[in-house]
Parts: C-alpha cells; structure tokens; sequence
C-alpha cells in the first residue's frame, strides 16, 4: 500500500543587502542590486545622514522589504553617551566591534534599540520589515534579549545569524529563517561561489547576506570593506545568478512574506 508523503516546502531565499542608508554610493548599489538583480531585502542603518535620502527613495521599490540594521557597534549612538554609557568608549562612540563590548547594561541596549526603531519609523512612515544588526551584534546575549523584547511586541522576524541565536528565536516565538548564509563576502563574493551557494540551497526559507555598493568618498573613509562591494554588486546583477535560482525553481522573496 502507497503511503502518503508530505510535500516538501519550496525554496524561498531572502537575499539581504546590509548597510542601507550608510552612504549615497551604498544607497545606489543596493537599488541597483534590487532593480536589476537578486536582492530582495535590505536593512537601513538609520543614524547615518544618508538614511533619510534612502527612505526617501524607497516608494520607488515597493518589492523591496526594509527592515532595521541596529548598529551597537562601529558608529555613533542616536542616543546621548551619559544615558548609555555601557554602550560607548570614552569619546561617547559604539564599540569597534561585538568582541569589544565591555558589561552591557539590558536597559540601556534596549533603550538605544527603541531609540533606532523610533528614528526608522520617523524616516520612512512604517515598522520594519525585520530586525538585523551590524557586525552581527544580537550574537550577544544582551543585544539578543533586546531585539526579541522588541521583535515581539512588534510581530518582526529577526535575523538566524547563528544556531544558537536561531535556537533562541524558535524558542521566543519569533518569526526566522531556516538557514542564514554569511558567505557571499570578500573573496567569497564572487560569481562561483554565489552559484555554489544557489545549487545548495534547501526546502525552506534561506537568508543570504550581501554588501552591494558604488564606492564613493565616504565609503572609503568609513568602512575597511570596500572594493568588494563593487564586485558584489556586478556578481548579483549578472544575468547567470538569477538563471540559476530559476532553474533551482528557488522563489525571491523578503522576511515580510514570513
């Protein structure tokens, strides 16, 4: 006697550009990326000058979800350093990076959090679409316990950054994907391997993450990653990407369809 088999779910990929508001180049290279090629999602880093030109862009891209890049690291807080001062060195700046954080104070994290949420909604007039961060801060605990208190209370996805923060996420009640892809980065992102990354995609919901931009002035000044982008950019608009998720019958879609 035949058994009845369950269908497998299909292949949906989010396919996130990172860093969206940063500068004006970032900015360009990210709609491009999205107009003419894979990226279906990108998240706004909101304290930067150029965020308010990118939210301004963004009725021009009603495909593409937007959701927040909450920067605890590598900037400037929105936030005044003396009601953070856990969160900053002593030149009122964030820590360079994750593993330069010192005792995190939960309250002063979520404060700076909601201070970021608050800016966002101010900018482009609605929630995110989900919750990331930069230099994959919400791999910490606290900055983990931060964006759920808040992901909850608003019905946002968070990035699965990890499988202990995807374990986490499950646990909450809160919306992810099954597989996150950090990857596609430096010599990594390049044709190939992006096409190795496309044959292995899975039944289920993928995130891969990418930094598409044109360079300009500021991002040089700011960032130590930055002629990649430019090959990021060429690599996700090359016609033989998007051949190739047609042919894995791979479904582009953002985390607003979680």
């Amino acid at each position: 006697m035949e058994t009845d088999r369950e269908t497998p779910p299909p292949i949906r990929v989010i396919v996130n550009a990172d860093d969206l508001g940063r500068t004006p180049g970032i900015n360009s290279g990210i709609f491009a990326a999205h107009e003419r090629g894979l990226v279906s999602s990108a998240t706004l880093m909101v304290a930067y000058e150029a965020a308010r030109e990118a939210a301004e862009c963004l009725d021009r891209y009603p495909a593409l979800g937007v959701g927040l890049h909450v920067v605890l690291t590598g900037g400037e807080p929105l936030l005044p350093a003396g009601q953070i001062p856990s969160l900053v060195d002593g030149q009122g700046r964030l820590a360079r990076d994750p593993d330069h954080f010192a005792t995190l104070d939960p309250g002063e994290v979520l404060a700076e959090v909601e201070a970021q949420i608050a800016r966002f909604r101010e900018l482009t007039g609605r929630l995110p679409t989900h919750l990331d961060s930069h230099h994959h801060a919400h791999r910490h605990p606290v900055v983990c316990a931060a964006l759920i208190t808040i992901a909850k209370r608003e019905g946002l996805p968070v990035r699965n950054t990890s499988p202990a923060v995807g374990e986490q996420l499950r646990l909450a009640g809160i919306a992810t994907t099954d597989g996150f892809v950090a990857r596609f980065y430096a010599a990594e992102a390049r044709l190939e391997p992006l096409l190795e990354i496309i044959e292995e995609l899975t039944p289920g919901v993928t995130e891969v993450m990418c930094h598409p931009a044109r360079i300009d002035d500021l991002l040089r000044q700011g960032s130590s990653y930055v002629d990649d982008r430019e090959v990021e950019l060429a690599v996700l608009t090359d016609p033989r990407a998007m051949r190739a998720l047609e042919d894995r019958g791979a479904q582009l879609i953002h985390f607003g369809a979680l």
